[in-house]
């Protein structure tokens, strides 16, 4: 218990931080990173009814449907007026809340303390910029020295080589949401806390999982007043930001993880949870003008699609696919070593997954991850889109911490060194 009181108030701690270190100005009253929120100033300081916000466009009017980020644009407006600065007060108070609701998410779905409370971590580190991956010099030198000491001590070079491959693996995921791209080149720290648009997308992740914890509490315990709140974090969520419609698939992967653990999978609140997306797509299509020259101009490029959704799903695939381009107008590219690290990184994903894929949770963090980013896959991308996405990567890192790799090739060695201590003895 002492253990878990330490994790979450190193949570809170490292997030209190990072909400005071953000707690400046970055230019909110003249760069163009904060013009969303002087225009959304200016709507405000207009005669308005806050309730119009349910019955159209949001406050900002660019064509969403986002009456819950409005009214807590109206009760920032209603506390603070114009002094912008006190807005990021609620930015950061919203990442806590998120960072706190992810272990319990984790901790309803796996049972596991040690699991919610390192995946909590995980994305804290993200989402204060703390963690922003290994360099590159350390990384490799890393995957050597496990290799190095793996060999030594197990005395079994195919069991090292594994765990070099576990620990490139790992290297680079716990970079990858970091160094995602962002049209503006900001971090996904600033996003998530110092920028004050991104409460959006905060916002929608706390009711996404609000509606997650409350679904695995229904499906592990029963009761159906945890349907209810399952449904009404869903309702918060659709009102908050487009990348919540994904949550009743997000639910059903959750209930299948549970299944696959000994667990229930409940059909009801997800069916209904569909019901209530056909009523929103119906609402927002028959409302919001979706058609406008805003709209259009954040469409990337089709073939940016498929190579965005390809690296969520095996991030070394991209390169390698680059690099074969690349052989077919440089045809001596195979002698430079971009070229086989790039292979050796798919190579080295590839051997790891082949040990890990039985596990449930590996597959619920990652595919849950890319179901989260795929509403905004053909969007140009912003940093603060990847912060539901985030929650699920957290927990795929965690999942492979926590899988064994391969019980077979271990048990072997230390069988094997068993065998010969006792041989030893014997003489």
């Amino acid at each position: 218990m002492r253990g878990w009181l330490a994790g979450l108030a190193l949570i809170v701690a490292l997030n209190g931080g990072a909400i005071l270190y953000w707690h400046r100005d970055d230019g909110l009253w003249h760069s163009f990173e904060n013009l969303d929120v002087r225009t959304i100033l200016a709507r405000l300081e207009q005669p308005h009814q806050p309730l119009r916000w349910f019955t159209g466009d949001w406050v900002l009017g660019n064509g969403f449907y986002r009456p819950l980020p409005s009214l807590l644009y109206e009760l920032d407006y209603r506390l603070w007026g114009r002094d912008l600065l006190r807005y990021k007060w609620t930015n950061g108070l919203l990442s806590l809340a998120c960072a706190l609701l992810l272990v319990g998410w984790v901790w309803e779905l796996s049972r596991s303390r040690a699991l919610a409370l390192l995946t909590g971590l995980i994305f804290t580190g993200w989402q204060t910029g703390l963690l922003q991956g290994l360099s590159e010099r350390l990384l490799w030198g890393g995957i050597l020295a496990t290799v190095g000491l793996g060999w030594w001590l197990l005395g079994d070079r195919r069991a090292a080589l594994l765990l070099g491959c576990w620990v490139l693996m790992l290297g680079l995921e716990l970079g990858f949401i970091p160094n995602l791209s962002d049209l503006h080149q900001a971090s996904f720290a600033y996003r998530a806390i110092g920028w004050i648009p991104g409460r959006t997308a905060t916002l929608m992740t706390f009711f996404v999982l609000l509606a997650l914890w409350a679904y695995c509490r229904l499906c592990w315990r029963g009761g159906w007043g945890w349907g209810a709140l399952s449904l009404a974090g869903c309702a918060g969520a659709l009102a908050s930001y487009e990348q919540a419609i994904v949550l009743p698939l997000l639910m059903a992967a959750c209930g299948l993880a549970i299944r696959a653990r000994g667990g229930r999978f409940v059909w009801l609140p997800i069916a209904l949870s569909l019901i209530l997306l056909e009523l929103y797509l119906w609402f927002y299509l028959a409302v919001i003008p979706t058609q406008t020259e805003y709209h259009q101009q954040r469409l990337r490029r089709f073939y940016a699609l498929g190579s965005a959704l390809s690296y969520w799903l095996l991030p070394p695939l991209p390169q390698v696919l680059n690099q074969l381009n690349l052989l077919a107008d440089a045809p001596l590219s195979f002698l430079m070593p971009a070229f086989w690290q790039a292979w050796l990184v798919l190579g080295s994903y590839l051997v790891v997954w082949t040990r890990v894929w039985r596990s449930p949770l590996v597959w619920l963090g990652l595919l849950g991850s890319t179901l989260a980013y795929l509403p905004l896959a053909p969007v140009i991308p912003l940093m603060h889109y990847y912060y539901l996405p985030a929650t699920f990567r957290a927990l795929w890192i965690t999942a492979l911490l926590t899988t064994p790799l391969d019980k077979a090739v271990f048990h072997r060695v230390i069988f094997s060194q068993a065998k010969q201590q006792e041989v030893s003895g014997e003489r």
